[in-house]
């Protein structure tokens, strides 16, 4: 210990003999681990990370869990969302699996009045969740009790609330009598049973964490739509189950698939046909690790996460190679005082031991740098993945894992750049390097001291091809989206959030509420045009349904499923949607006038390939929407679930004829002159104007909705060009610094030429050709390998292939600038060598 503590000493005096170098090494190790800790605290938290829980590894999740919603006609593949009765067969007869709990496959926004802060107004986030959910999971509250059993055992029964520690502190100032307290939830009065601590967050680590718990029971008071717990409803509940100890998880999941299967052809009916019992055989349940929860953003971003920490290694490993060139670099200066030191009596493991301390001096210093830099950058990542949620369980803060990963790169990183130079002391000869001068001390190393500076050289240009390549096809996939033609106008539009239903309003008052809507939104200065939808013109839910032709028998298997959304007139206009037939919804399609629908083109492509789509009929399966509906217009296609997915068949239906719940619109679309911020304040206070009540849950562009949908290829695109830049300049300085060290080197040996007759442009393109050398044989190498490397992203790419051309040029081209610009300066200063200081130099 006492010969380490020496070790650290001397080390610190040599970093502080050369502070420039210092500030270039730890700057470098900061950025490099500091990224890489920064990546991998999100992965943690995304993905590696285990409920709070009691023995989570025993918990098992039916499916993925990642879909979310309602729906209904399930076909063949695996099946992730439940209806309520299912639900309570397997509550009742739970096989192999221990307990069986539920939970509603998407959070629900609630309103919610709390007496004691006077009554005020807010917006809450909800979970619905079964009677045995926190006895299935092992969760605890801090204060009071879960919910429990006899709390959810009859539809509308259990008015009881559990709510998260931050709720608890934001609504009731962390009052310790909370429990037992009443709050009003849409106009219903809940009671608060339990608080939950700090860091549990449920099973659905999503963008934003909920608020509160409710019972499923309650499903119609918190979600003020139908019944969804009646026999043989929608499928609309994700599952989770507690496993016995040393269980057979493929036995279980045998017995879930023949459950589903059974209930599925006993929901049919007797009157089933062959062709939907096969189907009905095809549907299975996979029964999957559920002891990290559930999260749709770890399906979304596990793929782009894993992209980023390797490129973030590869930036370390580069600046791990330069450090290496920079440390080759000041161990060949010292050669002489190695020699003189062994000489004295010092061992070479004593030198290289000492070496190897500045080494890990160095990359502590980074690391701990690192750290601090990795908790500002995790949030800027969080920040990234949320979407601008209002509070999320993710967490920038490091946990023992992270700490324990920072210390492991750290000494890894001070190993990898430290063994080169210590492993230098091996070649050190007492007796040449102690007697001899300058110019043979500082080549007494040979061919292979000078080899191995030139070799780390060249693996930071084939690291850097990779990064910059990398980058550019991410760069340019970005592009290829923004620049997609989604089939409306992207600009100029903005979206309005709001719902009615928390202002009390009935089926029956929506159409006068839509047209004072409309007409005050018409008249805001500044707005060419407004409408009125069920969903956004690019969404992450929908409204699918089965139709069916009028006239027209489907084929046996033939997929009906189509998009469907409610709007009002002026919808296509407003964005900027063209009409190909017929005509648009207008003021003319009244509740007492024929059911009309329009269609886009893909639609009526798919059931009319003959383009007679105009004046058909067709019905819709959905039991919510009667009647038959004639199709009166064809408007263009247009992206629904993202610029990349393909076009799906969609159908619009007038708002004015829609009745129950189908005619609750959600979003309003405002077509502005100019920038469409300009008028939010206008468009807020017009819509206080028609009702002060009714609450506006969201305001935004519709180019912020449909970038939504490409924040994964920002992420990856933004960060990625960052670090191939950060690796470019470290590549830059590496380069640098193993020529100057060259011309130093060779000082005497340029002096000669010059003095001998040698022109300043022959020493110039001396220089410069062995750094083309450098960049040949780097380039020759990485392209091979770039193009092994970028087909594993291949995925993740749009509009062009992994060995694009374009990018690969434009990549080789911008390293073989910045390898140029590093080896022209110490070129440059080698052609301006004075021959008679050059002579004299010893």
């Amino acid at each position: 210990m006492k010969g380490i503590l020496q070790d650290l000493r001397y080390a610190l005096r040599q970093l502080r003999k050369s502070p420039g170098f210092a500030a270039v090494a730890i700057l470098s190790l900061t950025l490099g681990i500091g990224a890489n800790t920064a990546i991998f605290t999100l992965i943690n938290d995304l993905l590696l990370k285990s409920l709070p829980v009691r023995d989570p590894h025993h918990l098992v999740s039916f499916g993925k869990a990642v879909t979310g919603g309602e729906i209904d006609g399930i076909g063949p593949g695996p099946l992730d969302m439940f209806t309520y009765d299912f639900y309570q067969q397997l509550e009742r007869d739970h096989g192999p699996l221990q307990e069986i709990c539920a939970s509603g496959s998407f959070p629900v926004t609630v309103s919610v009045r709390n007496s004691a802060s006077g009554g005020a107004v807010s917006q809450a986030t909800s979970h619905l969740v079964s009677g045995n959910f926190f006895r299935v999971l092992g969760a605890d509250p801090i204060l009071g009790r879960p919910i429990i059993p006899s709390d959810a055992d009859a539809p509308g029964r259990g008015s009881v609330a559990v709510i998260s520690d931050r709720y608890w502190q934001q609504l009731f100032a962390a009052d310790a009598a909370v429990i037992g307290k009443a709050i009003t939830i849409n106009g219903t009065r809940f009671t608060v049973i339990g608080v939950m601590p700090p860091n549990f967050y449920g099973v659905e680590l999503n963008e934003e964490s909920p608020d509160m718990w409710l019972p499923i029971t309650m499903q119609q008071a918190v979600t003020l739509q139908p019944s969804l717990l009646n026999p043989h409803g929608l499928y609309w509940l994700h599952l989770m189950a507690r496993t016995h100890e040393g269980a057979s998880l493929k036995e279980a999941q045998a017995w879930v698939t023949a459950q589903v299967q059974q209930f599925m052809v006993a929901r049919e009916g007797p009157s089933i046909s062959p062709s939907r019992t096969k189907e009905i055989q095809g549907v299975y349940v996979e029964l999957l690790p559920g002891g990290r929860g559930l999260s749709h953003l770890r399906d979304q971003y596990s793929q782009p996460l894993y992209i980023l920490m390797t490129v973030v290694v590869l930036v370390l490993l580069i600046a791990c190679l330069n450090l290496a060139n920079l440390l080759l670099s000041r161990a060949a200066g010292r050669e002489r005082e190695f020699s003189t030191r062994m000489a004295l009596g010092a061992s070479r493991w004593l030198l290289m031991r000492q070496l190897l301390m500045e080494a890990l001096l160095l990359s502590s210093l980074g690391g701990a740098l690192g750290l601090l830099l990795a908790f500002w950058g995790t949030r800027v990542l969080i920040h990234f993945v949320i979407a601008g949620a209002r509070h999320t369980a993710l967490e920038a803060t490091p946990d023992l894992h992270v700490l324990l990963f920072t210390a492991g790169v750290s000494l890894l990183t001070g190993v990898l750049f430290g063994i080169a130079p210590a492993l230098r002391i091996l070649g050190v000869n007492v007796g040449p390097s102690f007697s001899a001068t300058a110019r043979s001390a500082t080549g007494s190393s040979g061919r292979v001291g000078s080899l191995l500076p030139r070799a780390l050289v060249t693996g930071q240009v084939i690291l850097s091809l990779v990064l910059v390549v990398g980058a550019g096809l991410f760069l340019r996939t970005l592009q290829n989206l923004e620049k997609q033609d989604v089939g409306f106008d992207r600009h100029n539009v903005l979206l309005a959030n709001f719902n009615a239903k928390f202002a009390g309003y009935k089926t029956e008052q929506l159409n006068s509420l839509h047209e004072r809507l409309l007409t005050r939104l018409n008249r805001i200065p500044g707005v060419r045009s407004a409408a009125l939808s069920g969903n956004t013109p690019m969404s992450f839910g929908s409204w699918n349904s089965p139709i069916f032709i009028r006239g027209s028998t489907p084929a046996p298997n033939q997929d009906l499923s189509t998009l469907i959304d409610r709007v009002s007139p002026r919808y296509f206009e407003t964005l900027g949607i063209s009409v190909r037939q017929g005509r648009a919804i207008s003021e003319q399609d009244t509740a007492t006038a024929m059911k009309a629908v329009v269609v886009n083109q893909a639609m009526a492509d798919h059931f009319f390939p003959n383009g007679d789509s105009i004046g058909h009929q067709f019905t819709i399966a959905d039991p919510g929407v009667s009647g038959s509906w004639q199709i009166v217009g064809v408007v263009s296609n247009t992206k629904f679930d993202g610029p990349r997915e393909k076009t799906r068949r969609m159908i619009y239906l007038p708002l004015a004829q829609l009745s129950r719940d189908d005619a609750f619109a959600s979003w309003v679309q405002v077509r502005a002159v100019g920038d469409p911020a300009s008028i939010t304040g206008a468009v807020r206070s017009a819509i206080a104007e028609i009702d002060p009540n009714l609450p506006l849950l969201e305001v935004k562009t519709i180019t912020q909705q449909v970038d939504l949908f490409t924040d994964h290829e920002r992420l990856i695109s933004q960060l990625s060009t960052f670090f191939s830049l950060l690796a470019l300049s470290l590549a830059c300085i590496g380069l640098y610094g193993v020529m100057t060290y060259s011309v130093v080197r060779r000082t005497n040996e340029i002096g000669i030429r010059l003095a001998l007759g040698a022109q300043s442009v022959g020493v110039l393109w001396m220089v410069l050709k062995e750094s083309l050398w450098l960049l040949g044989i780097g380039i020759a190498v990485g392209v091979p390998v770039t193009l092994a490397v970028t087909r594993v992203i291949q995925t993740q790419l749009y509009g062009l292939g992994p060995s694009d051309p374009v990018t690969m040029v434009a990549a080789i081209l911008a390293i073989a600038l910045v390898t140029l610009l590093a080896a022209y300066f110490p070129a440059r200063r080698a052609s301006r060598v004075d021959p008679m200081v050059a002579l004299r130099d010893e």
